[in-house]
């Protein structure tokens, strides 16, 4: 079994996340309630499809640590702010890194409070960090779900847009030779030219940051962006979306 096994979630940065969490509501997509890191000043909301997920992360207490998010919105504006990898064991990831060539730092625990009608739950979570953090062209991590049933509940993978999952991030210019050779060595990870594909997944190059995903129904996901008046361009195959306050980054629908 590969120690990477696919994309766990997109991770995107955002200015404001109350107003991101309507933006994403009003492109069709179940959002969950807010959840907040132990210890730290950020909060995130969440968009669970059938395999992985998008997080909105924002920063909620400024006196507190956010890990340099301020500073991100402030320099750069909202949009990618990195990807999370799937993966079995964090242990294993951490190695995985290290055998391609990246390094692996020792695997950490996390928590985060999920803050639901009934009163908070604390999902948690075994995170692994390549040692050199440029190695893979972009920031990412590798997670390990200690606690999975908090992160599924019943209706939250249900989307009026009828989306399931995330195909293809494209970022507006291809990885570094360097980068490319880095995942092409990752254990469940490949190159394809210029793009890399783990598990169900590719990272590839479009013109602008693209978000693309499949939907059960393409006239359902074009219903719910005309009823939450969505500028939307309907073409053979696919709905695109341009990115929005509270995204970042373009959409693309497809089945």
């Amino acid at each position: 079994m590969a120690a990477i096994t696919g994309l766990d979630h997109v991770i995107l940065a955002v200015a404001a996340l109350d107003a991101a969490r309507d933006t994403w509501r009003r492109l069709g997509f179940t959002v969950t309630p807010r959840g907040r890191h132990i210890g730290w000043g950020t909060a995130n909301y969440c968009i669970m499809l059938e395999s992985d997920y998008i997080e909105l992360l924002g920063v909620l207490d400024l006196t507190q640590f956010d890990n340099g998010l301020g500073e991100r919105l402030a320099r750069d504006g909202e949009g990618l702010l990195g990807i999370a990898l799937a993966t079995r064991s964090a242990d294993s990831a951490a190695a995985a890194f290290d055998m391609a060539g990246a390094g692996g730092e020792p695997a950490r625990d996390l928590s985060r409070l999920l803050d639901l009608p009934e009163g908070p739950v604390q999902p948690s979570f075994r995170l692994s960090y390549p040692a050199r953090r440029d190695a893979f062209g972009l920031p990412l991590f590798a997670t390990e779900h200690r606690t999975p049933e908090l992160l599924r509940r019943p209706g939250w993978e249900q989307h009026p847009n009828g989306a399931t999952g995330i195909l293809r991030l494209d970022l507006p210019a291809p990885l570094a030779d360097s980068a490319l050779a880095t995942w092409a060595a990752l254990d469940g990870a490949r190159r394809d030219g210029d793009s890399v594909v783990v598990g169900g997944f590719t990272l590839g190059v479009g013109d602008q940051p693209m978000l693309h995903i499949a939907t059960r129904d393409l006239d359902a996901c074009e219903s719910a962006l005309r009823a939450s008046h969505v500028a939307h361009a309907r073409h053979s195959g696919e709905v695109r979306v341009p990115p929005l306050p509270g995204t970042g980054l373009a959409l693309r629908f497809t089945r």
